[in-house]
């Protein structure tokens, strides 16, 4: 789960996501992940999970920690 949100929010430096990913996820994550997929698709424009910045962040320090320290030391 943590690789679908660090691939949305910016896949570039964090990584994309695997589709195999999903056989490791139970399947109400998976159709949370669909419900995400779906409402994304359905619109015009990028839209970002900016209002979850912090819990975002958080998950950038755990799981990107080398990403997170370098960004860390130029902000």
């Amino acid at each position: 789960m943590a690789n679908f949100v660090l691939a949305w929010w910016n896949a570039e430096s964090l990584g994309g996501f695997d589709l195999a990913d999903l056989f490791a996820v139970d399947s109400a994550i998976a159709a949370d992940m669909a419900l995400v997929f779906n409402h994304l698709a359905r619109l015009s424009n990028a839209e970002y999970p900016n209002e979850y910045r912090r819990e975002i962040e958080g998950i950038i320090a755990q799981w990107r920690p080398g990403i997170w320290a370098r960004a860390q030391a130029t902000a």
